[in-house]
């Protein structure tokens, strides 16, 4: 009976760790997505002269969405609810965020060619 128990308690944690991994699956590419939107609308807005100034500036605004991103979503979905609507939101900002960030270095400590 007791074997039978820990198999069940083992089966059930390796389910829960697997559904973990498949929900962060999920929510890295939601972020990774909006994260890459976020960046694309500030290039949009503010236009850079120097394409591999912009390329730096896109991905750091996905790595942004990537890695700050799920702070923010998690607020955002507790205060909410609103699940994986939070995350894309929050990628989006992060995404433009970073971008931004990035740029505002850029311009400071870089000279413009």
């Amino acid at each position: 009976m007791k074997d039978q128990q820990q198999k069940g308690g083992q089966m059930s944690d390796q389910n829960s760790l697997a559904e973990l991994f498949n929900n962060m699956r999920e929510q890295l590419a939601l972020l990774a997505f909006a994260g890459v939107g976020g960046a694309f609308f500030r290039a949009v807005l503010a236009p850079e002269e120097q394409w591999k100034r912009r390329v730096i500036q896109g991905i750091s605004g996905a790595l942004s969405a990537v890695f700050l991103g799920g702070v923010l979503a998690h607020v955002i979905d507790s205060m909410t609810g609103a699940g994986a609507l939070s995350y894309l939101a929050a990628g989006f900002l992060m995404g433009s965020g970073g971008e931004l960030a990035v740029k505002a270095m850029q311009d400071r400590l870089m000279v413009k060619k």
